[in-house]
């Protein structure tokens, strides 16, 4: 998944390069040739790959690498640049979560979340485990704030991975699209989407059969969701400005209808 890998790069300032996924590819280009030639050192691979010695050196001589080629490499080994089907649908649902009950944020990119009305903390905290981290509780002894669940490690580069897959950073008040990793996941990631999106979002009313999603987002994202929505269940769902209804057989072929 080159476009997710060059993304995740571009979330990292390098002070030498303008473009993250540059350094990447350059420390890439680096790293084999060293391996090619191993009895070569800085100032012989400089020469060989046309980069300064002062820029490789360290990647050399040191084991140092760019902090963008270390994300990329990590998210790799946790399965988040290329997923396949259960991490795709760990992903989808996770950003379901974000979309409705979190954000990840602008300044270190590592995302949290709090619990819904149908959705506890140990559920977020599953969905943290099942792609690859362990979770930690924020807030959990302020009684003024909700408690909220975020990685315990690797956060910034899951946050970033997230992001790179379209997830909103700052907030997601001004997103208008679902995120790419929603239609990469295919049909069972879709749902866990859906699932997790609609257990924060959805109000039922004792005198009406259809829930409704509450949101602030622009009209494009509600339209989004309720598309998706009937994707999914071939059932019926509308948007608005100010939210999505969702049919009463929708909920129910989601397995979401509350008796």
């Amino acid at each position: 998944m080159t476009a997710i890998t060059a993304s995740l790069a571009r979330t990292y300032n390098h002070p030498s390069y303008a473009d993250s996924y540059q350094a990447v590819q350059d420390y890439t280009r680096v790293i084999e040739a060293a391996a090619e030639h191993p009895n070569k050192g800085s100032t012989a691979l400089s020469t060989l790959v046309e980069l300064p010695r002062g820029r490789i050196r360290s990647w050399v001589d040191d084991d140092g690498m760019p902090d963008a080629a270390r994300g990329v490499m990590l998210a790799q080994r946790h399965g988040w640049v290329d997923p396949d089907p259960e991490m795709r649908k760990a992903l989808a649902a996770l950003a379901g979560h974000l979309l409705a009950g979190g954000s990840i944020t602008d300044r270190n990119y590592v995302p949290s979340i709090a619990a819904g009305r149908r959705v506890s903390l140990d559920q977020i905290e599953d969905a943290f485990r099942a792609v690859g981290v362990p979770p930690t509780r924020r807030h959990e002894a302020d009684s003024s704030r909700a408690t909220e669940l975020l990685p315990a490690t690797h956060g910034s580069v899951l946050g970033r991975t997230l992001a790179a897959w379209g997830c909103p950073i700052g907030g997601r008040a001004t997103v208008e699209s679902l995120p790419q990793i929603v239609d990469h996941a295919g049909e069972p990631g879709q749902a866990a989407f859906l699932d997790a999106y609609i257990r924060h979002r959805a109000v039922n009313y004792p005198d009406k059969a259809t829930s409704r999603l509450h949101g602030q987002q622009p009209l494009n994202f509600h339209q989004a969701i309720a598309a998706l929505i009937t994707q999914v269940t071939g059932e019926h769902a509308s948007a608005g400005n100010r939210g999505v209804t969702v049919s009463a057989a929708a909920m129910r072929a989601l397995k979401l209808a509350e008796s």
